[in-house]
């Protein structure tokens, strides 16, 4: 790139290739006049800052830490479900349309893969068509994909339809309750719990069907001795729970009270208890209402957004919390028309796939072209989930919704300390709570859950324990999500004891421990207590251990080391066995954690058991913490310190010559060229840049001169910022000693030498129009937009 090309009087190329910098960028030049030392340094740190980069991107990479392999065991348990929806001709089109969402809502969110659902509708047996249509059931077998859920999803949406009057449009309980009961009470039978949701607006109503006598009143008659003395008590033989959601003002609320009370009764949080049916306002309320059905007969826990309007276009954010106790959920969503486009947004805010596993998460969405779609969910994060809802630009206003369900498979750590306790001897319970895959320590996330313990055996009356974590011992400290409690064996004790421990709550499935223990003359003869050094490391880190033990026989006594719980991957027993020396002693143990463990609570039990007898001698809780692992940042401070610092010399280089190229820049200043006062045409309008070279016409023919675009090889006048306002260098034949440059503040109109009729003007944009000009200023029609091959851009920065 010659400095002629980039828009230089032929004088003063050889000292502008000397003194300044030209760099081409897309086909264009700009000037750059800061110092070398400058560009060197801005060269050096931009090289420094990138190298830096790459070596720190190398060790952040390999200093990561891998993701636990999550546990495979503790499963929900599996259900056998049907959901009957009236069909009666009293129901409206949009009553219609509430009951097939809180159908699908249900069928596709069922959380167990291996569970039977079954959607049907029911009206009543006249007018040649039946109170149940074979034709019309949708069903949904155990081990159903996505792709299967989708389809009961779109059969509900198909299947469920308003009756024609005359044609079945009454409401037979006793044929729906029938179907129902035949649909969950068919070989093999199994200890699954067996649940009925039965959704209606109306009213028992056989009128006109014969097979229940031959005038209405003996219809009517006959048809509630059936449901009453033969339907209802069947399904309370067969366990089945029948769970009534009415809506509207024309229900029999007592008969469905009835049907509730009366059917099989429901087990959650560890106790037995009736079905409740439910009342809903209207149609649009029974969808709600449905759902706290199907949450409370399945043991789960809910939590609902607000219903928000969503159309024409837009767009809406719902959120849901998801608390660490989950295990298993949905995430369902009323969108009210299939091209509504939703995405589920976990609380670090990455969008989750439709079908997959992310870290030890699994997803499966099922509904995507339907009202109603459910994303179901294994080992949910917890947290606020955001579901954002995009509308078609056509879309008619309609409310949205979001509800998340879960359950959590909740499982104990349970130990008595010591483990064989005598007579007349205080001893502790012990339990930790934990999911399938990791440790609870979060209290706020085990409120509401009850931890209890059990002591029978002889001698022992009422031994009732509520255990706390309250920080009162036996319990060590407040809030580490460990409960305990004491209980006293008589002094007379002798024979079998038994300690069972329980964790309920709502929500989750509740786990029941069992410790069983001797009690005889004379005690046990070899006492452990096992105690850790050192509670946390980092991976690969070794803790020590120590069992202090009292051996009272004369030999040796062999044991082995055992760990019991989640997240054993992430520990391991340097060796398992250990021997015990007769009389006291105190034998080392050593816990190893992995390379790739991940930071976090690693729980459990360690436990010392007899070599030869498998009696447990003594076990204690598994309380390790693995620490992050130390990042660049905290192995090498001073990097940090010398990064910003580089960071902050460029960024404000970068900014220096930012500000000089932009207070250099020519963009859109008006070029006006003037004959004895007059502007003449055409105006130019410079472009991006910091010099422009320009020339001015002075023809022969009397016709007034003009400014114009340089030609090739001709750079007469090149302007350029200076001291405020602009330079001109001018032709050599213009220069003279005392002026060999035109100085103009902007919009000022200067006189060119040898040429006193004619004068520049530059003014910026927003400068007024000059005082000095006679006649009329040219319009715009009248300018001229410049063009030059010697103007720089931002991006070659």
């Amino acid at each position: 790139m010659t400095a002629a090309r980039c828009g230089l009087p032929r004088g003063r190329r050889k000292f502008a290739q000397v003194r300044l910098g030209f760099r081409r960028a897309a086909g264009r030049c700009r000037r750059t006049d800061e110092p070398g030392w400058v560009k060197r340094m801005t060269r050096a740190i931009v090289a420094l800052v990138l190298a830096w980069s790459a070596t720190l991107s190398v060790l952040v990479s390999s200093g990561g830490v891998a993701e636990a392999a999550p546990d495979t065991t503790g499963e929900v348990q599996p259900i056998h479900l049907v959901i009957a929806v009236d069909e009666s001709g009293s129901l409206s089109e949009s009553d219609i349309g509430q009951e097939r969402i809180a159908a699908a809502s249900i069928a596709m969110s069922e959380l167990s893969p291996q569970s039977d659902v079954t959607v049907f509708g029911f009206g009543s047996n006249t007018g040649g068509v039946p109170a149940v249509d074979g034709r019309r059931i949708c069903s949904l077998k155990p081990g159903a994909a996505a792709q299967d859920r989708e389809a009961v999803g779109n059969c509900v949406e198909q299947n469920i339809a308003r009756r024609e009057r005359g044609k079945g449009d009454n409401t037979d309980f006793v044929a729906a309750l029938n179907q129902g009961l035949d649909a969950l009470t068919r070989p093999p039978r199994d200890d699954r719990p067996r649940l009925l949701l039965l959704l209606t607006d109306g009213r028992l109503d056989v009128r006109g069907d014969r097979n229940y006598g031959e005038d209405e009143a003996s219809q009517q008659r006959y048809a509630q001795e059936q449901l009453e003395k033969l339907v209802v008590p069947k399904a309370h033989g067969a366990g089945v729970q029948i769970w009534p959601i009415g809506f509207g003002s024309d229900i029999d609320f007592e008969m469905l009270k009835f049907l509730a009370s009366n059917g099989g009764l429901t087990g959650c949080e560890d106790h037995q208890a009736a079905p409740v049916a439910k009342r809903a306002a209207d149609a649009t309320a029974a969808v709600a209402a449905m759902m706290d059905a199907f949450v409370q007969a399945r043991c789960l826990d809910q939590n609902r957004s607000p219903q928000r309007p969503l159309g024409d276009g837009g767009q809406v954010d719902l959120q849901v919390s998801v608390p660490a106790i989950a295990t298993d959920g949905a995430i369902n969503v009323v969108k009210g028309d299939p091209r509504v486009k939703v995405a589920y947004l976990d609380p670090t805010g990455k969008q989750a796939p439709a079908v997959g596993t992310v870290d030890d998460t699994t997803y499966e969405l099922a509904g995507t072209s339907g009202v109603v779609e459910s994303m179901r969910i294994r080992n949910p994060r917890p947290g606020t989930w955001h579901v954002r809802l995009t509308a078609p630009a056509d879309l008619t206003d309609r409310m949205v919704s979001a509800t998340a369900i879960w359950q959590g498979v909740l499982r104990t750590v349970f130990v008595l300390d010591p483990p064989s306790p005598q007579p007349g001897e205080k001893f502790a319970v012990l339990m930790r709570p934990q999911t399938r895959s990791a440790e609870i320590t979060d209290p706020a996330a085990l409120r509401g859950l009850s931890f209890s313990a059990v002591l029978s055996g002889p001698g022992v009356d009422a031994g009732v324990a509520r255990l706390a974590d309250d920080g009162t011992a036996p319990d060590a400290r407040a809030a580490d999500a460990y409960y305990s409690a004491y209980f006293t064996l008589p002094a007379d004790a002798k024979g079998t004891y038994q300690v069972v421990g329980r964790a309920t709550g709502p929500g989750v499935t509740s786990d029941q421990r069992v410790q069983t223990f001797q009690v005889g003359p004379g005690g046990p003869q070899v006492r452990v207590k096992v105690v850790l050094d050192g509670a946390e490391g980092l991976p690969g880190a070794e803790i020590t251990g120590r069992l202090l033990s009292t051996n009272e026989t004369t030999q040796p006594r062999p044991v082995r080391l055992k760990l019991d719980g989640p997240g054993h991957d992430a520990v391991s027993l340097a060796s398992t066995g250990a021997t015990l020396p007769p009389g006291s002693g105190s034998t080392a143990f050593t816990i190893r954690i992995a390379d790739n463990a991940a930071a976090g609570a690693v729980g459990g039990v360690i436990q010392v058991v007899d070599a030869g007898t498998g009696t447990v001698l003594g076990n204690a809780p598994l309380d390790v913490k693995v620490l992050p692992k130390p990042t660049v940042w905290d192995k090498w401070p001073w990097m940090l310190a010398g990064f910003l610092l580089l960071t902050a010399v460029g960024v404000l280089i970068w900014q220096v010559r930012r500000r000089r190229v932009r207070a250099a820049d020519l963009r859109d200043v008006e070029l006006t060229l003037f004959e004895d006062g007059a502007p003449l045409r055409p105006v130019l309008k410079l472009p991006p840049g910091d010099r422009f070279a320009f020339d001015i016409r002075i023809p022969d023919d009397g016709t007034p001169p003009s400014l114009q675009r340089v030609a090739p090889g001709s750079h007469r006048f090149t302007i350029e910022r200076a001291d405020g306002g602009f330079r001109v260098d001018l032709p050599d034949d213009m220069t003279t000693p005392d002026r060999p440059v035109l100085k103009l503040a902007s919009g000022e109109t200067v006189p060119l030498p040898e040429h006193p009729r004619l004068a520049l003007n530059a003014r910026n944009p927003d400068a007024p129009v000059p005082e000095q000009a006679t006649g009329d200023w040219p319009g715009d029609e009248e300018y001229e937009p410049a063009t030059s091959s010697s103007y720089h851009d931002d991006d070659d920065l």
